[in-house]
């Protein structure tokens, strides 16, 4: 018995499979697996504090804030960007797609705070990642409905999340009872293979009879579904490559996020990329990070384009804060609590900046209806005003999801 056919047999006997906000018990309509055709949502999470001003905030060399210059400053469309690396290539091709945020207030410069802040609205502990909340709201049910690469990605039992960064873990767990999934030897025969898992349904049912506590019913009855989704992994296997060889850390996370997709197992995947807490030589080591996730990003829509979902994919790009205005005695830059985001795909308005920081990178306001760059009687942009957009992009905006996890700032109608 597969997933698919355990989830049926778990509604027609009302049996509680997976857990998004506590308990659920499952009901006919969650059991259309592998169906998803919505947003694909790609949050992707630059580790240690990237610096704005070396991508889509450039300030130039006025004042020692950068070491290029400032009349070297480009342009695509509305949107500038630093003159470093490959970055025109990218900005020239994708601009249309994209929305720069400037001037974010972060209101703190430590690590664990700002990555919470950035990836789930809020500085206080206690809440989902947002790529969470996303995949509870639409696609509790789904077998990869969010996928996780580390970074902030709490769920706080909103829903369960799948942990696959390698593209070659997915044949091993869709070929379980396969030696290796590239040969046809098996642990066991076929027979005793279904013998095996229908003992685990059998067991899994009088346990649950048994068992009292939704918490518990629930937690068993994810386990499960967790262990036995080998068929809905084998769609997955079929928009991934034979032979893969990447280098760039996003591209391997993207791979598999976009193969679940396509196949309609998946919402919302959370992807990281380390090493920009960069204190010393900071343009050596922290700019070409910054064209990592360019690349990575390139890639996303590419492969996306080849798959036929492009128009339904959804990137978000943050860090935990930014790094302060000029350099420091080791040619480095610290921690500065003022960031930039970039939103781009399904839903975005391209082309378009919105905030901006002052010469030495300090925060400015913006008018909260027509979100111009104002001197005074504004408001300062923040992750929360970043996250309203979204979830109302998802349709979380009255979702009782919303309702438990509120924001602190009112929806400032970023996304139109």
């Amino acid at each position: 018995m597969h997933r698919r056919t355990f989830l049926k047999a778990a509604a027609a006997a009302g049996l509680t499979v997976v857990s998004p906000m506590g308990a659920r018990e499952v009901s006919a309509q969650d059991t259309g697996i592998g169906v998803y055709q919505g947003t694909c949502f790609f949050f992707i999470q630059a580790e240690g504090g990237w610096d704005p001003t070396s991508l889509i905030d450039p300030k130039g060399d006025r004042d020692n804030m950068n070491r290029y210059a400032t009349d070297a400053i480009e342009e695509a469309g509305n949107i500038r960007y630093a003159p470093l690396q490959n970055y025109s290539e990218f900005f020239q091709k994708h601009y249309e797609r994209m929305m720069v945020i400037n001037g974010i207030d972060m209101s703190t410069n430590g690590h664990e705070q700002g990555r919470r802040y950035t990836w789930s609205g809020k500085l206080a502990e206690g809440h989902p990642s947002l790529a969470a909340l996303v995949a509870a709201k639409l696609g509790p049910s789904l077998p990869m409905g969010y996928i996780t690469n580390g970074g902030y990605d709490e769920t706080f039992g909103v829903i369960s999340a799948t942990r696959a960064e390698r593209v070659d873990t997915i044949p091993r767990i869709a070929f379980a009872n396969r030696v290796s999934p590239d040969r046809e030897e098996t642990f066991h025969s076929d027979y005793a293979f279904d013998r095996i898992k229908a003992a685990a349904d059998e067991r899994l049912a009088a346990k649950m009879e048994r068992m009292k506590l939704p918490r518990v019913r629930s937690s068993m009855g994810a386990l499960h579904t967790a262990r036995m989704g080998e068929e809905e992994l084998k769609e997955v296997i079929s928009y991934l490559p034979d032979n893969v060889n990447d280098n760039n850390e996003l591209v391997r996370q993207a791979r598999v996020a976009l193969a679940s997709f396509r196949a309609g197992l998946g919402v919302s995947v959370s992807m990281r990329i380390g090493g920009f807490d960069t204190h010393s030589d900071h343009d050596n080591r922290h700019i070409p990070r910054l064209q990592r996730i360019l690349d990575g990003v390139d890639f996303i829509f590419e492969e996306a384009e080849s798959m036929g979902i492009a128009d339904r994919v959804f990137v978000a790009i943050g860090s935990d804060f930014g790094r302060t205005p000029g350099y420091n005695g080791g040619n480095g830059k610290d921690h500065w609590s003022v960031n930039s985001m970039i939103l781009m795909g399904a839903g975005v308005p391209g082309n378009r900046v919105i905030g901006a920081s002052g010469p030495r990178h300090q925060l400015m306001q913006v008018n909260p209806q027509t979100l111009e760059v104002v001197e005074s009687g504004g408001v300062r942009l923040r992750p929360d005003h970043v996250h309203a957009a979204i979830r109302k992009l998802a349709g979380l905006e009255r979702d009782p999801l919303s309702l438990r996890y509120p924001l602190q700032e009112e929806d400032i109608n970023l996304l139109g």
